[in-house]
């Protein structure tokens, strides 16, 4: 028998939390879109409000995972994204270290959205960029295999979360999706770089990662609350081993420690144009130092070296960007995107 309404909110309200089985079900209860929205809504602010577990999270994920559209990589795959949800303006700095990271000859999957609320979400930028975002599963294996790169647009490959859209919008807040959402990209992802604006979120996905066995993830949380490695202050962090988690943090030296405010950032029209100057070579200032500590935090994840604030993985990183290579990534990735989709 299915879930009832009144069912799924008491089972959301449940300080012990919900098992495999009743996730499964309260999900059905929401994609099957019958529910008022004042009532799925509802059912969405409940559980957040009790707080989601780790187990719940990776219910929903596997959940998300099976009814998705699986983009067929051939080889285990890097992902970075963040849960979003900061309310501060920003600019995508891991959409431009999916560009860096397969520069270095990392294979990335790099799983998004639009943004909810303004147009500052990582496909709103690629679009900008003149890349084609909507495109057919054979076309992501076609250029993660030639480029060793693919944007999954989770629009197009989580249909079942097109459902609950109305819900979520009436929910008014960060919902169990903004957690379970990054973790559940429809190609295979071994490593994973990921960010959370708390850091009471970040051990919250950092539970669920250990929970779905990924190989190796780091879940980071940096100042002012940001889903990202921050040069603004310190950055704490989870990092999730086949062995269990440790926390840690980093910290940006005095010399390179920038004001929030500092960086140029904001919705995709103005992010379009800081990507070109950083590619190009005229962005050398604290956003350029942001992207390189991110890309190199994410070339130590991938080679299973000692996670550092500068060390050789953020050397590379600079290399990237000053020899070009990050710039003819893009351009190669850019042109070979629009050839495959005429």
């Amino acid at each position: 028998m299915a879930l009832r309404y009144q069912t799924a909110l008491e089972l959301a309200a449940a300080p012990e939390g919900m098992d495999a089985d009743q996730v499964d079900e309260f999900l059905e209860l929401l994609i099957d879109g019958r529910l008022s929205e004042s009532r799925g809504a509802e059912l969405l602010v409940a559980l957040a409000e009790r707080g989601e577990t780790p187990h719940e999270v990776a219910a929903f994920v596997r959940n998300l995972r099976q009814r998705s559209i699986k983009v067929s990589v051939d080889r285990p795959c890097f992902d970075v994204v963040g849960t979003g949800g900061s309310k501060l303006s920003r600019f995508n700095i891991s959409t431009t270290a999916a560009f860096a990271l397969a520069a270095a000859g990392v294979p990335v999957a790099k799983h998004g959205n639009r943004g909810s609320r303004r147009p500052n979400g990582s496909f709103d930028l690629l679009e900008r960029l003149q890349i084609p975002i909507d495109v057919p599963d054979a076309v992501l294996t076609q250029l993660q295999r030639e480029l060793g790169l693919c944007f999954i647009y989770a629009r197009t490959h989580h249909p079942a979360v097109g459902k609950v859209v109305r819900y979520r919008k009436a929910a008014g807040r960060r919902t169990v999706f903004n957690l379970a959402a990054p973790l559940a990209n429809p190609a295979v992802v071994t490593r994973q770089l990921l960010g959370a604006v708390t850091l009471d979120q970040a051990r919250l996905v950092a539970g669920a990662v250990e929970a779905l066995g990924l190989e190796r993830a780091l879940v980071v949380t940096g100042a002012p609350g940001i889903d990202e490695v921050s040069v603004s202050g310190a950055t704490h962090y989870i990092h999730v081993t086949p062995h269990g988690s440790a926390e840690g943090v980093l910290e940006p030296p005095a010399d390179a420690t920038y004001d929030y405010d500092s960086l140029p950032n904001g919705d995709a029209d103005i992010n379009v144009t800081i990507f070109h100057d950083l590619i190009d070579g005229r962005e050398r200032g604290p956003v350029f130092e942001m992207v390189c500590v991110n890309v190199g935090i994410a070339l130590d994840l991938w080679r299973s070296k000692p996670v550092r604030y500068h060390g050789p993985g953020y050397e590379l990183a600079r290399e990237l960007f000053e020899s070009g290579a990050v710039r003819e990534r893009f351009n190669a990735y850019r042109l070979r995107a629009g050839e495959l989709v005429k």
